[in-house]
């Protein structure tokens, strides 16, 4: 084998695994809504952060504005900060029973 096939090859193949990761990565859908249960709530100078329990059993560090209740089930919305420690909370709702159950 030549080195121009061996180099084209290599670049092909570069080329190729990126078109991939991009197109894995835009699958995600952005600012989705999780549901789940906050608790461990302290307040802070600006607002109000806590961990978060989400319906799979994942925990997320939160900030938000508004305190949340205890033993409520949420919808949050919101980012994560650039490093992924923090989610910053745009919309939190109150979920009924009601909703729950009959979805």
């Amino acid at each position: 084998m030549k080195k121009l096939d061996r180099y084209s090859l290599f670049c092909l193949s570069v080329s190729i695994m990126i078109l991939i990761a991009v197109f894995i990565n835009s699958d995600e859908p952005e600012n989705k809504d999780v549901v789940g249960i906050a608790y461990d709530v302290k307040t802070t100078k600006n607002g109000y952060t806590f961990l978060f329990e989400d319906s799979d059993g994942g925990k997320i560090s939160c900030f938000s504005r508004s305190e949340p209740e205890k033993r409520e089930v949420y919808s949050i919305r919101g980012a994560f900060s650039d490093d992924g420690g923090m989610f910053f909370i745009d919309t939190m709702n109150v979920i009924s029973q009601n909703v729950l159950y009959h979805n």
